[in-house]
């Protein structure tokens, strides 16, 4: 049991080496966690890859969930976050695309 919650831990930790420098940049990253996290994983988030329109579209649907908490104001904060960081056509596109 313990050499699982290391291995998990140490899993987490080089995921977070490879993942948080790409998405330190923006103070939304929590507003992200808080906001989509209820539903599913983070990591679903950033592995997804997607142009922008088809970002748009997701949060669009996920918004519209019943339970969604989201405000217009919190959508277009995960929205400029989803842009600037995540986005293939957005400006944290070529790191995300170089691994």
């Amino acid at each position: 049991m313990g050499r699982l919650i290391l291995l998990t831990g140490l899993c987490s930790a080089l995921f977070l080496g490879f993942v948080a420098p790409a998405l330190s940049s923006s103070p939304d990253t929590g507003l992200l966690e808080r906001k989509c996290t209820d539903c599913h994983d983070l990591d679903v988030i950033i592995e997804k890859e997607s142009y922008m329109a088809d970002w748009r579209e997701i949060v669009e649907r996920m918004t519209r969930y019943d339970g969604s908490e989201i405000s217009h104001i919190d959508k277009l904060k995960v929205l400029k976050f989803i842009k600037d960081n995540l986005a293939l056509d957005g400006p944290g596109a070529k790191a995300r695309v170089q691994k």
